[in-house]
C-alpha cells in the first residue's frame, strides 16, 4: 500500500531535512473492533493471494524471528517457498514490535530485477547518488531496511549487498531480507563472516495441526462447518502449504454459495476434491502454465526440435516427487529405447541436462526448480500441487511434440578438404538442438563395422535430412559418390524434402544425378548461421504427430526408407 514515512536527507555535513515518500509495506492496519463486527466477506477470510489476517496462524518460527528482529545489531533473513506466508509473518512480527512505517523502509526486489548494483537500487529508493556517502545517512535513519522478494534482485546486486552487509553491521545499519530459497546462503552466498552477522529463519511446510487451525479460524469467521471428512481431505491435499489450503477452502465455499458470513445457523459444507483440484489448477494456470510450456520447448535461442525437455518436465510431473535424480530421469527417458535409437536420445538427454539450469533461469522458474548435483528439486509445494493435477496434454498440445522416428535430424555428406567449413556448420546445427550425423562424432559407432553397410543405413534410413556439401572436390571422392547415391534412393521414397544441396566451395559442380534445378544454398551469399537457421525452419515446418501415432509413425518412416 502507499503510505507516508518520515525520512532524513543530508544537506552539507550537519543539516537534516524531513520529507515524505512512498512506503510499500502495511503496518498498523489490523482490523479494529468495529470492523470485526461487520459481515465477513469470503475473500477476507480465505484468499490464497494474500493469506488473510483473519485466518493468520503464526508458525513456530515467528517467535524466534521476533526475537531476532528485537535484538539490535544483526541482519535477519527469512526464506521459504511461495505460499508459505513469509511476508504475512514478517509484517505481523514487525507490527508486534511496534516497528511502524517511520521506523522501517521497505521495498521489493521485483522492482529492481534488472539493476546490477545494490548502491544504484538504494540510491533510487532515496533519490540520492549511488554512493556510500549519500546512501548511509538514509540507512541510519531507519531501524530496519526491509527487502521483500530479495531473490528477485540480480545476482550481482545480491553479491554486492552481501559484501556491504558486513560493514553496515558494524555501523548499526540493519537489513531484513525476505525471499524464496532453500537457504539464506542461496540468496546471499556462503561467506562465513556474514553468517555470524545474519540470523536466518526458514518457513517450510506446515503440519496438519497447523493447517487445521487455519480451517477452524475460517469456520468461525464465516459461520460454516466443514465436514470432518472434507476437512481432512482439504488438509491432506494442501501438502503442508497454507496457500493451497486457502485456495481449497475458498473454492469449496464458492461451490457451497458461501460468499460471506452466514448470520443464521452454521452452514455445513463438504469438499468435492476432484472438482476443487480442477478449480485450484485453474487458479494457478496464470502463474505456471506458460512457464512450463516454455521450459518444455527448451532454450530460447536454440529451440530443440526434440521432445527431451518435454519428457523431463513430464517425468517430474508424473513422479509426484519433490526430488528426482538424473539416474531416474535417464531410466525413464532413455533406458527403454532400442540400441540404435538410444544413442540419439542419450545424447539429447545429456545435452538437455547441461543446459537445464539456463533454461530454468530463462523461463523464470529458478525460484521453484533447482537442478544441481544431479538432482532436480521442486522447492515450492504449490508448484508440486499444480503438477500433480495438471492435465499434461495441455502442455503437449502447445509444445507441438514431434517424434518422427529418425535417429539423426541431419546427416552431412562432404569431401575431406571441406572438413573445416563443415565442422562450423555441424556446430551451428547442434547449437540449435539438432542431432547431426558427423563422422568424427560417430567413431565408436563406426569402429570395426562394415562402413558401406553402416553409412548406407545412416544416409538411407536414419536421417530426416541430408545436407550435401558441394565443392570441386565432392565429385572426385568415392565415398561422397556412394553417400549421394544412397541419399538419392532414399529421397525417391520420401514424401518430404530430403536432399539439401549446399555449395561450400567457389561454385556448384555438375554432379550426375543431382539436377541443377534442385533448390540449393551457397555459403558465398549465406552465412553458416543463416543456413543453420533455415534447416531449423524446415524442421519446425514439419507436421506434428499425435501421441497415439508416434510409434506407428516411426515404423512407417523406417519401412518406407528401406523399401
Amino acid at each position: 500500500m502507499v503510505g507516508t514515512r518520515n525520512a532524513i536527507k543530508a544537506i552539507g555535513t550537519s543539516t537534516l531535512t524531513l520529507h515524505s515518500c512512498c512506503f510499500a509495506f502495511d503496518f498498523g492496519h489490523r482490523p479494529n473492533t468495529t470492523w470485526r463486527a461487520m459481515t465477513r466477506k469470503l475473500h477476507e477470510v480465505f484468499n490464497e493471494a494474500g493469506l488473510p489476517e483473519i485466518t493468520y496462524v503464526p508458525p513456530a518460527e515467528a517467535q524466534q524471528l521476533k526475537g531476532s528482529l528485537a535484538t539490535p545489531g544483526k541482519h535477519v533473513t527469512l526464506v521459504g517457498p511461495s505460499g508459505s506466508g513469509k511476508s504475512t509473518v514478517a509484517n505481523r512480527v514487525l507490527e508486534s514490535l511496534s516497528l511502524s512505517s517511520n521506523k522501517v523502509h521497505g521495498f521489493s526486489g521485483r522492482s529492481y530485477s534488472q539493476v546490477t548494483s545494490i548502491l544504484e537500487i538504494l540510491g533510487a529508493e532515496f533519490d540520492v547518488a549511488p554512493s556510500l556517502e549519500e546512501i548511509e545517512p538514509w540507512l541510519k535513519a531507519f531501524e530496519i531496511i526491509m527487502i521483500d522478494d530479495v531473490h528477485h534482485l540480480n545476482l550481482e546486486a545480491r553479491t554486492e549487498l552481501a559484501s556491504h552487509l558486513k560493514l553496515w553491521h558494524e555501523k548499526g545499519i540493519r537489513f531484513f531480507m525476505i525471499g524464496i530459497a532453500k537457504t539464506s546462503e542461496a540468496i546471499l552466498g556462503q561467506d562465513p563472516e556474514l553468517a555470524i552477522r545474519n540470523d536466518a529463519w526458514n518457513i517450510g511446510k506446515q503440519s496438519p495441526e497447523f493447517l487445521a487451525r487455519i480451517v477452524a479460524k475460517g469456520e468461525d469467521a464465516l459461520n460454516v462447518r466443514f465436514t470432518e471428512t472434507g476437512r481432512d481431505l482439504a488438509i491432506e491435499a494442501a501438502q503442508g502449504s497454507p496457500s493451497i489450503l486457502q485456495a481449497i477452502c475458498r473454492i469449496t465455499c464458492v461451490q457451497a454459495d458461501v460468499l460471506e458470513k452466514a448470520e443464521s445457523q452454521a452452514t455445513e459444507i463438504d469438499v468435492d476434491l476432484p472438482l476443487i483440484r480442477t478449480a485450484v489448477v485453474r487458479q494457478y494456470d496464470g502463474r505456471y502454465l506458460n512457464k512450463i510450456v516454455s521450459l518444455a520447448r527448451g532454450r530460447r535461442q536454440a529451440r530443440s526440435v526434440h521432445d527431451t525437455y518435454f519428457r523431463i518436465i513430464e517425468q517430474v510431473a508424473v513422479s509426484g516427487k519433490d526430488q528426482i535424480s538424473r539416474d531416474e530421469l535417464y531410466h525413464k527417458i532413455v533406458g527403454s529405447k532400442d540400441a540404435r535409437q538410444k544413442s540419439q536420445v542419450r545424447n539429447s538427454f545429456y545435452r538437455a541436462l547441461t543446459n537445464l539450469p539456463t533454461v530454468i533461469e530463462e523461463n523464470g522458474l529458478s525460484d521453484i526448480l533447482i537442478y544441481e548435483n544431479g538432482t532436480l528439486t521442486i522447492d515450492d509445494p504449490v508448484f508440486r500441487f499444480y503438477l500433480d493435477h495438471l492435465d499434461f496434454s495441455r502442455v503437449r498440445s502447445q509444445v507441438n511434440v514431434r517424434r518422427l522416428g529418425y535417429e539423426f535430424d541431419v546427416a552431412v555428406s562432404f569431401a575431406g578438404p571441406d572438413r573445416t567449413t563443415v565442422v562450423r556448420l555441424v556446430e551451428a546445427l547442434k547449437e540449435r538442438g539438432l542431432e547431426v550425423f558427423y563422422d568424427f562424432d560417430q567413431q565408436a559407432l563406426l569402429w570395426g563395422k562394415d562402413l558401406r553397410e553402416e553409412l548406407g543405413k545412416v544416409y538411407g534410413q536414419e536421417a530426416q535430412f541430408m545436407i550435401v556439401c558441394l565443392s570441386k572436390d565432392y565429385p572426385e571422392r568415392d565415398w561422397t559418390n556412394f553417400e549421394l547415391e544412397i541419399g538419392r534412393q532414399a529421397a525417391s521414397k520420401r514424401t518430404e524434402d530430403y536432399l539439401l544441396p549446399l555449395v561450400v566451395g567457389d561454385s556448384r559442380p555438375a554432379i550426375v544425378g543431382l539436377p541443377g534445378t534442385v533448390g540449393h544454398l551457397s555459403l558465398a551469399d549465406r552465412s553458416i548461421e543463416d543456413v543453420a537457421d533455415l534447416v531449423l525452419d524446415k524442421f519446425q515446418a514439419l507436421p506434428a504427430l499425435v501421441p497415439e501415432s508416434e510409434d506407428k509413425g516411426a515404423e512407417l518412416a523406417k519401412a518406407g526408407a528401406s523399401e
